[in-house]
């Protein structure tokens, strides 16, 4: 298990955990971002993160990024 800020770009991996406060939990879950589910980052400019989960992108920051743990 490694964050996802370590994860090479355009990598498909499966969320393990979101290790955050509730209410960024519950958020990311809202935008599909839960345990079980593949992401794909697919680019990292200016200390963001742009992920396909999904059919949908969307963009998180480099803190956020190293909260969310995932297998590859």
């Amino acid at each position: 298990m490694l964050p996802l800020a370590a994860v090479p770009i355009g990598s498909e991996v499966t969320v393990a955990k979101v290790s955050a406060e509730e209410k960024v939990k519950k958020h990311l879950e809202d935008l599909g971002i839960l345990a079980g589910q593949t992401i794909t980052p697919m680019s990292d400019s200016m200390g963001n993160t742009v992920l396909k989960v999904r059919e949908s992108r969307l963009v998180i920051n480099q803190g956020l990024a190293r909260k969310i743990f995932v297998q590859e």
